[in-house]
């Protein structure tokens, strides 16, 4: 273990070599680049593969170098050689011994460790935790879920692709300034004042969805794209990255791609697990609901469920939705299958995964459908040249969101805001969003 710890933390010979490192120099050497926040806190990082997480912690050992921190006290171990949580906390240990003052401990991919959130534990409980700040990343959320680490000093932050905010600004820099009256708007008039600030550039911002459909958020598509095209290679990493990752953790390949390709043929329809389950000829509806969970644990996508109105309650027996995560998986897959959902179908998606980002959300099957529904507004998405106020269902929903290609209107009447996609997907942006930011 000693002898791969001074393999994978050069600095300590040598400050200079972080700048040697593959994925610094390359975040380093671009035009317009994609930086992240580092925060001096202990942290749980949990995002897909791909994302940029080493790339952040890398990134962040630069920066502390760079503030004076000695190199001997910035300790970087990847955990996908490792078999359970003991060895992680004897590496940590063994590290610690010889550290003078607060070490920075970051440990990469920490959660197909059999037993991580033990390791977890026992640091944070420790006396070691006193001397140290500690940041982990994993890919899958299942030890999250399964133990919150309850009374402990540290914070938990999903770390997901780009934004179409953040890729509107690697798209066009220009973007990067704009300014807008509401921060996080809480009402449609709100979302509307904002989309009035940005209406000048629905031309530009319209342009930059063309772009985040094809490119997704992560940081090689799109800086691929940027530059002509993405590669096949990338396409293969994803699949790599999602499918295989099914495999990693003990489920079957077969049933994993029939389940993603069902999906894909009722993209952003009502099903059933038993529906879904008859038609791919799987065995039982269980095995369809371990799936989809294991994809949102994986972060492959996301389950949207039915609610009553004004209740907000889940109802798990009735039809749900099952929409992507990332455009990028969406493509990915219409790649290896040949077939895949018509455009408006994948923005539903990109739209509700945004609104998911921020607040509970679900939809409501009624009479007609609103598609997505959160405690505070309701969105109906229809991409097309022409939308009326008719369009947005009666249903009871005080705060209505129309969602258009290109209008922007108020309907006081109708307490009903049209706003274009891009001009309200460009607002859906949390604060500490991936720690991401552009320059």
């Amino acid at each position: 273990m000693e002898d791969l710890a001074v393999l994978q933390n050069p600095w300590w010979a040598d400050p200079d070599a972080i700048y040697e490192d593959e994925r610094v120099r390359k975040a380093l050497s671009r035009k317009l680049r994609i930086g992240y926040r580092f925060e001096p806190l202990n942290k749980i990082l949990i995002g897909p593969r791909q994302v940029g997480k080493t790339t952040y912690m890398k990134l962040s050992i630069a920066n502390l170098l760079e503030s004076g921190v000695s190199p001997r006290n910035i300790f970087y171990f990847s955990c996908d050689l490792l078999r359970d949580y003991r060895e992680i906390v004897s590496v940590v240990k063994s590290f610690l011994r010889s550290v003078k003052g607060t070490a920075y401990v970051f440990l990469d991919e920490v959660t197909f460790v059999e037993g991580w959130e033990r390791s977890v534990k026992f640091l944070l409980d420790s006396p070691l935790s006193s001397k140290m700040i500690l940041q982990v990343t994993g890919s899958t959320s299942a030890g999250i879920r399964k133990e919150s680490f309850p009374g402990r000093k540290v914070k938990v932050e999903e770390f997901l692709p780009l934004d179409f905010r953040t890729v509107s600004i690697l798209f066009e820099p220009k973007l990067k300034d704009l300014k807008l009256p509401h921060g996080l708007p809480k009402t449609g008039r709100e979302f509307y004042e904002n989309a009035l600030e940005l209406y000048p550039y629905l031309e530009v911002l319209s342009g930059a969805l063309d772009f985040y459909l094809s490119s997704g958020g992560y940081p090689r598509s799109i800086y691929e794209l940027l530059e002509g095209r993405i590669t096949s290679e990338t396409y293969e990493m994803i699949y790599n990255a999602t499918v295989l990752d099914v495999v990693r953790l003990g489920r079957s390949e077969r049933i994993a791609l029939s389940i993603i390709l069902g999906l894909l043929r009722r993209y952003g329809e009502g099903i059933t697990l038993n529906s879904l389950a008859k038609e791919l000829e799987i065995g039982s509806h269980v095995t369809v609901r371990d799936y989809l969970e294991l994809f949102e644990e994986l972060f492959i996508g996301r389950n949207y469920f039915q609610v009553k109105l004004h209740e907000l309650v889940p109802m798990f027996r009735k039809e749900r939705k099952f929409y992507f995560a990332d455009p990028l998986l969406v493509q990915t897959f219409r790649r290896l299958f040949g077939k895949g959902p018509e455009t408006d179908r994948i923005i539903e998606g990109v739209v509700g995964e945004h609104l998911k980002r921020l607040y509970p959300t679900y939809f409501f099957s009624g009479s007609r459908e609103v598609d997505f529904i959160t405690a505070g507004f309701g969105v109906e998405v229809k991409w097309r040249n022409r939308v009326k106020s008719s369009d947005f269902p009666r249903v009871g929903i005080k705060e209505k969101i129309l969602l258009s290609k290109d209008k922007l209107e108020f309907l006081e009447e109708n307490n009903l805001a049209i706003i274009p996609v891009p001009l309200f997907l460009f607002q859906l942006h949390p604060a500490s969003s991936n720690l991401a930011t552009v320059s």
